[in-house]
């Protein structure tokens, strides 16, 4: 599929620009752009050249005004039909091109929140002209109307989909467009690089002070740097919005399901005195703090003949695979055995945390490690505060998002292919290799930073990203 190489003129800022240069499909869409469940007020949305035009066909506004008339950021109270009965009364609001989120005429329908009601105002829109939205579509046409860069665009979806501040931050720090900024910025020099390097291509006798093997391999190297920091944030970043997977274990009896109702909240768990009660991995999503934990509660670990116990055993080693962040439980009472140290030991290069529980039964200290540690008595516990210090020391406190990070797995890996391009680059100019073969790496990497905010991007890349969002935004 051919590159929108237009799209380069993006200033990132999210302001109106001028039309580009090529054509964009001009029909009218229309969708619901509120959930799919009854509610106080449900809002259609129109955008497209003859959403005006529609809206003033089904609308008939109580003070008289045509909505072919009104202006931009205007409202007008009345009501709609569909030809043969009057269907509710609404307001409607007019945003006029491009000051309107796609960069469109858009006409907003804001009416009582019955799913029926709500699809037959939409069938009516429909009937006099419009065509069904596609998942994304509204956002794909502000991309594409250079009202919002694809990395911005991304960024919507994370905001609808935040449940918690941490979460929020980032997504509407990333919405800012800062990511666009910084890729511009380094893209920008690897183009002084590529310009100083043809420059030099063409007068080799005489070299630019930057391309001298210290100061090129220097700068080359400092990119590479600030290209790789930027994806280890992106983990950071993953973390934070999509959840912690975070797994139980410990030994029969220790009370790992008295701890997964604890951090629940509720009885989630069977907890029983009987060891071996939990044979199957039973996972919850919980909020701890600004933190959200996908946990998943395991068999006890401990040698067994118990064929379904065994199978139970397996699982929860699984699970320890996945895990970013393993919570060991062990009965203070019954005190640290040979075989919770072997469990620790193939726990160690993950984020772990020894939860010494049963304090209640027991005055028991906890031995001295490097794994941090958090005593409790689970089934009375109601604080979370010793675990949430825990979460903080090992993710972040969540409130640093004023540095620029990829936010989709398509971003991070653009900047992952670009460090490679920069690091091959700068290995051939610390070996001392023919400069002319470090242009093509150069370019490479430049043109994987313009693909993350939609510059030289396919048909396919933009129909991918889109896909994800639901119809209506």
């Amino acid at each position: 599929m051919p590159a929108f190489t237009a799209r380069s003129t993006f200033n990132g800022s999210g302001g109106a620009l001028p039309p580009f240069l090529f054509e964009v499909n001009m029909k009218t869409i229309a969708a619901i752009s509120t959930p799919d469940a009854a509610g106080g007020i449900a809002m259609i949305r129109i955008s497209g050249p003859e959403s005006l035009r529609i809206a003033d066909d089904i609308f008939t506004a109580v003070n008289g005004t045509k909505v072919t008339e009104m202006r931009g950021y205007t409202c007008a109270y009345g009501t709609v039909s569909d030809g043969s009965e009057i269907l509710d009364d609404v307001v409607l609001t007019v945003f006029r091109a491009p000051h309107s989120y796609t960069g469109e005429d858009t006409v907003e329908i804001t009416c009582h929140g019955g799913i029926y009601l709500t699809k037959r105002i939409l069938m009516t829109v429909y009937l006099h002209g419009a065509d069904p939205a596609g998942a994304g579509e509204f956002t794909k046409r502000a991309f594409l109307n250079g009202k919002l860069s694809l990395s911005q665009a991304e960024a919507v979806m994370d905001v609808i989909q935040a449940d918690g501040e941490s979460e929020l931050r980032l997504a509407n720090y990333a919405k800012s467009g800062r990511l666009g900024t910084e890729m511009e910025h380094i893209s920008g020099e690897l183009v002084d690089l590529m310009s100083a390097l043809a420059y030099w291509l063409d007068d080799a006798e005489e070299c630019p002070p930057e391309l001298e093997r210290g100061t090129l391999t220097a700068q080359l190297s400092r990119i590479y740097a600030h290209l790789r920091e930027m994806s280890a944030r992106y983990q950071d970043g993953l973390v934070l919005r999509s959840g912690i997977r975070t797994v139980l274990l410990g030994k029969p009896n220790a009370g790992k399901s008295s701890v997964m109702n604890w951090l629940c909240g509720t009885n989630r768990s069977i907890v029983t005195e009987i060891a071996g009660t939990t044979r199957d991995v039973v996972t919850e999503q919980v909020k701890i703090g600004l933190y959200t934990l996908i946990l998943s509660d395991t068999a006890g670990l401990r040698e067994t003949e118990n064929a379904i116990e065994a199978i139970g055993i397996s699982q929860a080693y699984l699970e320890l695979d996945k895990a970013d962040l393993v919570l060991y439980v062990v009965d203070a009472d019954a005190g640290m055995s040979a075989e919770d140290l072997d469990v620790l030991e193939k726990c160690r290069g993950r984020r772990t945390v020894l939860i010494w529980n049963k304090t209640d039964l027991s005055q028991t200290l906890p031995p001295q490690t490097d794994i941090p540690v958090v005593q409790i008595a689970a089934i009375h516990e109601k604080s979370t505060e010793q675990l949430e210090k825990v979460l903080s020391a090992f993710f972040g406190g969540g409130a640093n998002v004023t540095a620029a990070a990829p936010i989709t797995e398509r971003q991070n890996l653009l900047i992952c292919r670009a460090a490679e391009a920069v690091k091959h680059a700068s290995d051939m100019a610390e070996c001392g290799a023919e400069m002319d073969m470090m242009y093509a790496d150069l370019e490479r990497a430049a043109k994987c930073l313009r693909e993350i905010e939609g510059k030289e991007v396919t048909d396919d890349v933009i129909d991918g990203v889109f896909s994800k969002f639901c119809v209506g935004k």
